[in-house]
């Protein structure tokens, strides 16, 4: 009995970890036509818990570039207990980056607010949801939560996205965010449902970058592995999944699931709070409007 409760609060305080945090990357962000007749769009969403304003800083990440000399930025104040939808961030009202994929950053403003390591009280919560348009009517949707940015893929711990499809009725979309200020090289495998790898490959990530392509190889329920092969010691990387339904453009986001390597869950819960990489270099976005 005395393992059980303190298994349920080595849990308890990871969720909570999880949940709320200071600075969070959103994997993937999108404003562009697709495959089939699809339409990806993103709708970013903040809460602020607090009785008091908490300043923002929200970074665009383009796809496929070095991010080194500044992406795209805009900075506001949350108000107290605000809940703030910001449809079609990438849009005209947003980052007006038609046309455009990539990961985003949402950040409490470090340069208007101190925020203490392992103190709540720049912690605000972050999701969003990315859907096509078409082919059919309605608004098809998958859910994105805000990543805190210390818990990602590092060295010490695999990323496994199971329950993945490439065939006649499904294809699946792989994509990788990162916080590191250098390139960084990922591998990964793909395992069928009765786990034999059928392909390993792997691709570099540019610095503060984002990278999305499409699975190759032909799996139903199968599993990719993501691992890092080369880069900075302090690298951290965001993987993720998309399978989307090929007739209907139904997506479903699948999220990474790290296992530890070396270290135990309570030490990586540790690691993962107190990590807080810098941002990348700001470039002002001004016609940047807040629909409040």
């Amino acid at each position: 009995m005395k393992r059980l409760m303190a298994l349920m609060l080595l849990l308890g305080s990871t969720v909570q970890g999880r949940e709320l945090a200071s600075m969070y990357v959103v994997p993937a962000a999108a404003n562009t036509p697709g495959k089939n007749g699809t339409d990806w769009h993103t709708d970013l969403t903040l809460v602020n818990p607090h009785s008091f304003s908490l300043p923002i800083v929200l970074q665009f990440l383009p796809t496929g570039r070095d991010n080194r000399a500044g992406v795209p930025t805009v900075t506001f104040d949350l108000y107290p207990y605000e809940s703030l939808n910001l449809w079609d961030v990438l849009g005209p009202n947003g980052f007006a980056a038609r046309g455009s994929t990539g990961a985003l950053l949402v950040a409490a403003d470090t340069d208007k607010v101190s925020c203490p390591s392992n103190s709540a009280r720049c912690h605000f919560v972050v999701f969003s949801r990315t859907y096509t348009v078409g082919p059919l009517p309605g608004e098809f949707g998958q859910a994105l939560p805000g990543f805190p940015v210390g818990w990602g893929l590092d060295r010490s711990v695999l990323a496994y996205l199971p329950q993945l499809s490439n065939d006649v009725d499904f294809r699946t979309n792989l994509g990788v965010a990162s916080v590191t200020n250098d390139f960084v090289q990922v591998g990964y495998d793909v395992q069928a449902a009765d786990g034999r790898i059928l392909a390993r490959e792997s691709t570099w990530i540019a610095p503060y970058g984002h990278a999305q392509w499409a699975l190759t190889t032909a799996v139903t329920g199968g599993s990719v592995v993501f691992y890092i092969k080369s880069g900075p010691q302090d690298a951290m990387l965001f993987p993720y999944a998309s399978v989307v339904h090929q007739r209907t453009g139904d997506p479903v986001y699948v999220e990474a699931h790290m296992t530890v390597v070396g270290v135990s869950a309570q030490g990586l819960a540790v690691r993962s709070l107190a990590t807080r990489p810098e941002l990348p270099p700001r470039l002002e976005v001004p016609s940047f409007r807040l629909p409040r």
